[in-house]
């Protein structure tokens, strides 16, 4: 009997009380750190009290947030508490403690910084609180998988796929029925600001999803196709870290060449390829090499899609009459010494950034084409004049990107005998020459993430030689230029296959589609 206090209060009620309050804090603190609904003044105060009195706060919290809506909006008291539980449990995700992303892991966000609970009418309705969670799931996965796009189609009167492209290829995830999937896209196109009785005429919007990694960026784009409305989503800041040159795949020479050309004061470095080859990540690559203390770094980009907290970013809007041109031309009086322009797409931006290039200032842009050599080309077709061209240009740069083997799945490659007998005649080790196989990790794609390919051209005496040309042939210098693109980049994936990172039928994709 004398042990009975002792028994009590280690007792395996208390200890597993404890247990469950003291993660119940833990997991509140992390759930209102990345909560809209909390200012960001009282982050600090809210996390030491969610250290200790957890479930209390969220409570007060609840109360607070009902009687707000009961005084100010004149909400009934049954409706105010309903809505208060509600937004709680935006926050409260038991799932989450089981290490996996959920729907409400994250917040989203319209550019005002409301969240989506609220802008999609406060989800009275239960087919409305059911279209924000499932908007939030597919958000979630699509984040989980590192996707680049979600694409929402309908592809009957009945029915809307639902796809991800992950690794520059498009993945089927889901079908959803059409009434629901329709107010799956009012409330993104809410979120994202435009205008949901709108369904014929293309809009544009954006928004913001709060995670517990970060903020992420999203560009959504509506048009009214056969059957219904067209939702296409691009995620943007999805690579948070800042990576290097080597870390994009150039080779050493290249990562050498790259960084000697950034360290002149003035000169042009142009990055080019077709859309989705990366040209946006070598260029944030490139900018980090920089030393922003000691040089003025203004960036010129449609969206803005890396944070660089030291540069000064102009994003592009044309509603507001700030195109390329005119942003170059303004920026040029900000005594930049380093000037990044997202793309060159006209001739008064290419005329005045060229220009810039001539007097004191380093710029780097991306332009589309298909090669090093197509590139003069498509500048001169601009209007461009050729001295202009030779004089302002330092580096050219083309790339692809190439789909990397899953780690976990990858398996020794079977080879063709006449694969084998080159290999071989190469002195090859084939033993390093993987194939692709799939497994849950990589959904059964057998490729897990993407590395560059690149070719570059430095714009020497010989080359400025052959374009101030009399003699000087677009079609052959375009034909001779591209055959060279293309032989260096089949040699560049050859060597990842030859290591194992990529396989040779990855290899013969990318490369046999080269134009």
């Amino acid at each position: 009997m004398d042990f009975l206090p002792v028994k009590l209060l280690f007792s395996p009620v208390r200890i597993a009380f404890l247990i469950i309050w003291f993660y119940l804090c833990m997991y509140l603190v992390q759930r209102f750190e990345f909560s809209p609904i909390v200012p960001k003044r009282l982050k600090a105060s809210m996390n030491v009290l969610m250290l200790v009195f957890g479930p209390f706060v969220l409570f007060v919290f609840i109360a607070a947030e009902a009687a707000a809506k009961i005084l100010r909006q004149g909400v009934p008291f049954a409706d105010a508490v309903k809505s208060a539980f509600h937004r709680a449990g935006q926050i409260v995700d038991v799932s989450h403690f089981a290490g996996s992303r959920s729907k409400n892991s994250l917040v989203l966000l319209d550019s005002s910084g409301k969240d989506m609970f609220e802008v999609f009418g406060g989800g009275k309705e239960k087919s409305d609180r059911s279209a924000i969670e499932h908007t939030h799931l597919l958000i979630a996965n699509a984040l989980d998988e590192l996707a680049s796009d979600i694409l929402i189609d309908p592809i009957s009167g009945e029915t809307f796929s639902v796809r991800y492209r992950v690794d520059g290829m498009l993945r089927t995830v889901e079908e959803i029925d059409f009434r629901k999937c329709a107010a799956i896209v009012n409330s993104i196109k809410a979120v994202s600001s435009m205008d949901i009785a709108e369904r014929r005429r293309p809009q544009d919007g954006a928004f913001i999803a709060k995670t517990p990694d970060g903020n992420v960026s999203f560009r959504v784009a509506s048009a009214g196709v056969l059957h219904g409305e067209k939702l296409s989503i691009r995620i943007l800041n999805i690579a948070a870290k800042h990576l290097s040159i080597a870390d994009v795949g150039m080779s050493e020479r290249y990562q050498q060449l790259v960084r000697e050309t950034i360290s002149h004061q003035q000169g042009m470095i142009l990055v080019c390829g077709p859309t989705g080859s990366g040209k946006s990540t070598t260029m944030q690559a490139m900018l980090c090499e920089l030393d922003f203390n000691s040089r003025n770094v203004i960036t010129i980009e449609d969206p803005i899609e890396y944070v660089l907290p030291q540069a000064s970013q102009i994003e592009i809007n044309p509603k507001a009459d700030i195109t390329f041109a005119k942003a170059l031309r303004s920026v040029l009086r900000q005594d930049p010494d380093v000037i990044s322009v997202g793309e060159i797409r006209d001739a008064e931006t290419a005329s005045v950034a060229l220009s810039a290039s001539q007097t004191g200032h380093l710029v780097l842009a991306t332009l589309h084409s298909s090669s090093n050599a197509a590139t003069i080309v498509r500048l001169m077709d601009l209007g461009i004049k050729p001295l202009l061209i030779s004089s302002a240009v330092d580096l050219i740069i083309s790339q692809r990107l190439v789909r990397k083997l899953c780690p976990r799945c990858n398996a020794v490659a079977e080879l063709t005998e006449t694969q084998i007998a080159r290999f071989q005649q190469s002195k090859v080790d084939m033993s390093k020459i993987m194939q692709a196989k799939g497994c849950e990790y990589c959904n059964n794609t057998g490729y897990k993430g993407r590395i560059g390919i690149f070719d570059m051209m430095v714009v020497d005496e010989a080359v400025k030689a052959q374009i101030l040309s009399d003699n000087f042939s677009v079609s052959n210098f375009k034909n001779i230029g591209d055959e060279n693109y293309k032989t260096n980049l089949r040699k560049q994936a050859l060597k990842l296959a030859f290591a194992g990172v990529t396989s040779l039928a990855e290899v013969k994709r990318v490369t046999s589609n080269l134009g």
